[in-house]
């Protein structure tokens, strides 16, 4: 629900960075996943979803506003409705598994995370 609330508030107008970092969150999370074999198929809607967020961080710098275009709309839409299916799919303690790994992941700095300045 924090992802839909997320979503709501920024295509509202009232988008907050911790809005936008909720979206990369789920983003990450999910592209873990489907790298690892569950629910593979999300890995080309991790690709919109992530230009979209890089492109709405640019907007961000520029106007103080986070914004998501309509593709990016329906971009996050689509990588959330994936998410919720993946972590149905694979029991809980998976699940926090595959939140560790994105964590240790992403702090290793490998060579597909991406740095916004």
């Amino acid at each position: 629900m924090m992802e839909y609330s997320a979503l709501e508030a920024i295509t509202k107008g009232r988008g907050t960075i911790h809005d936008w970092r909720t979206l990369v969150d789920v983003l990450n999370l999910s592209e873990t996943m489907g790298r690892a074999g569950v629910g593979p198929e999300v890995l080309p809607i991790c690709e919109k979803a992530q230009a979209s967020l890089h492109k709405a961080s640019g907007y961000y710098q520029t106007t103080m506003r986070v914004i998501l275009d309509a593709e990016g709309i329906q971009a996050c839409r689509d990588l959330i409705e994936f998410a919720d299916l993946q972590q149905s799919s694979i029991p809980r303690s998976e699940f926090e598994r595959y939140i560790q790994k994105t964590k240790d992941y992403i702090r290793s700095h490998g060579k597909q995370v991406v740095e916004i300045e």
